[in-house]
């Protein structure tokens, strides 16, 4: 399983897939308040494919905005303590 954190701009989108299969996407518009909502709305991904964290493999983040912007720091750090988390 991936989990896939796209953040295009304002836009953002949060996918779960087997494979190249997509079982679920969220998508929102990011008002300065990525870490805020993130969380939530991943809890409930799983919930509805009942799932738990750790179901997960790979946690990938795709970005097209400069790493300094806030939004990209925090959703750098969004990945990396996921994949810390899984690796432990």
């Amino acid at each position: 399983m991936q989990l896939q954190l796209e953040v295009k701009e304002k836009n953002i989108k949060l996918v779960l897939l087997d494979g190249e299969k997509s079982l679920d996407e969220t998508r929102w518009t990011d008002e300065n308040n990525l870490l805020e909502k993130f969380f939530p709305i991943f809890d409930d991904m799983l919930v509805r494919n009942h799932m738990i964290v750790e179901d997960i493999d790979e946690f990938v983040l795709d970005t097209n905005i400069p790493d300094g912007y806030t939004t990209a720091r925090i959703a750098q750090t969004i990945i990396k303590t996921l994949q810390f988390a899984h690796n432990s």
